[in-house]
Parts: structure tokens; C-alpha cells; sequence
């Protein structure tokens, strides 16, 4: 059984952390090419995305990935926006209230129930965009996000 109430801790705790002073187009370039570095050792595909105001600014599909790795992150992206929250803290919430996307009506093939989806956040705007991963578990998925985010916030003091 998965310890939910630490995901959500946790989670709560990395989105708000991890908020931007400023992210461009130029950011998504730079800050994708990391999310696939952070992937590798992983040694399988991924598939990467970063949508700011709901155009898809990055993706990336490494080999060994596939067309229904884009289709998962498009679902990931899409709980990220239904919820402002990363997918997998809307995960862990719908574990820990025992909801279901069928009684919440959310279309399965709209949405994930998963990590891999996290918030874009401007400081003193709010929330720009989707930074989304898929192809590994899904608990990895979210951790090649975090540590991600770790390295840049370290090396760009935003």
C-alpha cells in the first residue's frame, strides 16, 4: 500500500517550492533537454512535454518510446490543468477520498490518475503551463520532474 499522505506532503511541499520568477520559451528548450538527461539512466523511451498557455512549446520522444507515451502525456497535462495540482498529488488525493474519475466524471482516455504531470508556476501569476514525463513508472516518471526542477533551481537560484 502506498503511504498517501506522505505523496501528498510531498508534493504539496515540490509545487511550492519549485516556482518560477520567469520561464520562457527558451527555459522549455533548455529546462527539456534536462528532463531527458534525467531520464536516461532509466535506459527506456520517454516522452517529454512542456505546454505554456496551452501551446506545446518542447516534446521529445527517445527511442524505445512510442505514440501511446505522447497519448499519456496529453492526459497528464490534462489533470495538471483540470486540477492545478501535479498528477500525482491528484492521484494520491483520489486514493486517500476513495474517488474515481468515473464519479468525478473525468473520461478515462482524457485523464490520468498518475504521476508524471506537474504544474508550471510563476511566482505572482500562478500557474502558465504543464511540465509532463511519460514511459517510466509513473512514480519515476514524477521523480525525473522533481529532479529536474532540483538541479535547476539549484544551478539558477529562480
Amino acid at each position: 500500500m502506498e503511504d498517501y499522505a506522505t505523496i501528498l506532503e510531498s508534493c504539496t511541499l515540490q509545487e511550492e517550492r519549485f516556482q518560477f520568477f520567469s520561464f520562457s520559451r527558451e527555459d522549455a528548450l533548455e529546462f527539456g533537454l534536462h528532463l531527458i538527461e534525467h531520464a536516461k539512466p532509466f535506459s527506456q523511451g520517454v516522452a517529454v512535454a512542456i505546454e505554456i498557455n496551452g501551446l506545446r512549446v518542447f516534446q521529445h520522444v527517445t527511442e524505445g518510446a512510442a505514440k501511446h507515451n505522447v497519448d499519456w502525456l496529453q492526459r497528464k497535462i490534462n489533470t495538471v490543468n483540470q486540477f492545478g495540482k501535479s498528477s500525482l498529488r491528484v492521484w494520491a488525493e483520489f486514493e486517500t477520498h476513495n474517488l474515481t474519475m468515473v464519479g468525478e466524471r473525468l473520461a478515462p482516455m482524457d485523464f490520468a490518475m498518475c504521476g508524471g504531470g506537474f504544474p508550471l508556476i510563476v511566482r505572482g501569476i500562478g500557474q502558465v503551463g504543464v511540465i509532463a514525463v511519460s514511459g517510466l513508472p509513473h512514480l519515476d516518471d514524477h521523480q525525473v520532474i522533481v529532479e529536474t526542477l532540483t538541479e535547476w533551481f539549484g544551478r539558477k537560484k529562480r
